[in-house]
């Protein structure tokens, strides 16, 4: 059991091929099909014109998303060309306000996608467009991978950021698929609650899932020591050797999240290792 089918959105030809390169081993690990959306991306306002040159603007940024597309794809089959996996590529040109409903549609026939870290430094607008579309209009489940990423796929150990909160249980059986091939699965629980149902054994009724799914599971639970939970969290991956981090998004309102910050914000834009979401 494993993802069959995962989908990536590439939206810039310069962009480094460090998540490209990512999901390439993931389809051959998981003998899974690789499908490529190379859009080109038509960010203009046309209301910033006026009437006289408006349709002449539009004409010349359409082409250039269309050329931007083209070059995208040529990139994209040129790193794939020798690859020993199942892919295909699709050449899109949008318009910046089509992007949502776009992707929320295109992406919700695959089971995971996957994109870079998109709060990094120099991602666009573009890139957390598409990260959110995926994750809340699609509803898939997204691996996203840091810049210069070295991790494969995880086949030696994962680590579940617990909290008994319904994003983080959604984000657990959004991994069950590959977590049977990762030799052990570590559930982290940090400062947790002293009213939950599982104050007396936290993570427990998390861990009986997983065994059952068949991971071999233990659990971290640590009281907060430091000021920030999402670098506590990234340390404990660093320490431990983790491959992935798996979480729930948005534990907040998003409307909150993007306000005042938060763990999945941070962990978004300073992650060590790849990390997967879902809602």
């Amino acid at each position: 059991m494993s993802f069959k089918s995962i989908t990536m959105f590439v939206h810039d030809p310069s962009a480094a091929l460090t998540t490209l390169d990512y999901a390439i081993l993931a389809a051959r690990s998981w003998g899974a099909h690789l499908h490529i959306v190379a859009a080109g991306v038509d960010s203009t306002d046309p209301g910033f014109y006026y009437a006289g040159a408006q349709s002449i603007a539009i004409q010349q940024n359409l082409d250039f998303a269309q050329t931007q597309a083209r070059e995208i794809e040529k990139v994209i089959r040129t790193r794939l060309h020798a690859e020993d996996i199942n892919w295909d590529v699709e050449t899109v040109t949008l318009m910046s306000g089509g992007l949502l409903s776009f992707i929320s549609d295109h992406m919700r026939f695959f089971d995971v996608a996957i994109l870079p870290l998109p709060y990094d430094d120099g991602q666009s607008q573009l890139d957390v467009a598409a990260f959110e579309a995926c994750l809340f209009g699609a509803d898939i489940p997204v691996i996203v991978v840091p810049k210069g990423n070295t991790q494969q796929p995880p086949t030696s150990r994962v680590l579940i950021a617990w909290d008994d909160g319904p994003e983080a249980l959604a984000a657990t059986r959004a991994v069950l698929p590959i977590i049977d091939s990762v030799d052990l699965t570590n559930i982290c629980v940090v400062n947790p609650s002293d009213a939950g149902k599982d104050r007396s054994d936290p993570g427990g009724r998390l861990a009986l899932l997983l065994s059952r799914a068949g991971a071999t599971v233990e659990i971290t639970v640590s009281a907060k020591l430091r000021s920030n939970v999402a670098d506590q969290l990234m340390q404990h991956a660093k320490e431990t050797g983790a491959e992935m981090i798996v979480m729930g998004a948005y534990g907040h309102s998003r409307f909150r999240e993007a306000v005042i910050g938060g763990v999945t914000r941070t962990i978004l834009r300073q992650a060590p290792v790849p990390v997967l979401l879902a809602n």
